[in-house]
């Protein structure tokens, strides 16, 4: 079961850490693309979840313990790039089904379900060497069932749209390296939204390229009608593997 996970995690390490215009290419008039059909992203979860007067607490969920109870995962990350403009299209989908026990400020166990699903789209431009300005739309959703030791389990459900703008630096740090600093900020579902990464890029020859870094995002969203705040992060490592033609 551990092998088994460690595959499915390896794998899902790929697009997370390519979400910026293809770099490793030169500059050219001619439809340049990437694909990274599979990514990993390592990420620890931390926050606060707050469901009326049924739950307000702290949670944590490492990431060996999140993906032992994985039962499916889906990433895809696409690009394209004519001369000094882009195109990016990312979706990151986990199921984590089965018993997840999560500890709370209060020391109780809560057993957990999620579905969580994050779909991006972006374009971008290059207005200087090494530099891109990206401006795009991110879809979360968020299916959970928690049930409590002493409490009636409850099924939130959440779904919402956010508008986001940031930067993108990419300096060559030699023949086949580059390094890849994004950082970018949002609102709208959300009250805020934040994500960066600092990833580091080595062409392997003419088709592909491997990738290895550290992403954070952080969310804060509120639904006054329903009554369900999460103020939450994702943080941890990124391995990635690209294709380019």
């Amino acid at each position: 079961m551990r092998l088994k996970s460690t595959i499915v995690v390896l794998a899902m390490m790929v697009a997370v850490a390519t979400t910026v215009p293809a770099g490793a290419q030169s500059q050219s008039d001619e439809w340049q693309f990437q694909l990274a059909p599979l990514y990993l992203w390592a990420a620890d979860i931390n926050g606060t979840m707050t469901v009326r007067d049924v739950l307000d607490n702290d949670f944590a969920v490492d990431f060996d313990d999140a993906i032992s109870n994985l039962e499916m995962g889906f990433t895809v990350h696409f690009e394209a790039r004519k001369g000094r403009w882009g195109l990016l299209a990312d979706a990151f989908y986990l199921n984590r089904a089965g018993s997840q026990d999560i500890e709370t400020l209060l020391g109780r166990t809560v057993d957990v379900d999620v579905e969580n699903l994050i779909l991006e789209g972006a374009g971008g431009y290059e207005f200087s060497d090494q530099w891109w300005v990206i401006v795009g739309v991110r879809y979360f959703k968020l299916d959970a069932d928690l049930t409590f030791e002493i409490l009636p389990s409850i099924e939130p459900s959440e779904s919402w749209g956010d508008l986001f703008a940031g930067v993108i630096w990419r300096p060559e740090l030699g023949k086949r390296w580059m390094f890849s600093g994004r950082f970018d900020v949002g609102a709208g579902g959300s009250d805020l939204v934040w994500n960066a990464s600092a990833i580091i890029d080595y062409q392997l020859g003419k088709w592909a390229a491997v990738l290895a870094g550290y992403r954070y995002l952080d969310i804060d969203y509120k639904n006054q009608d329903t009554g369900v705040k999460y103020d939450m992060s994702m943080s941890g490592p990124v391995v990635a593997l690209r294709f380019f033609w």
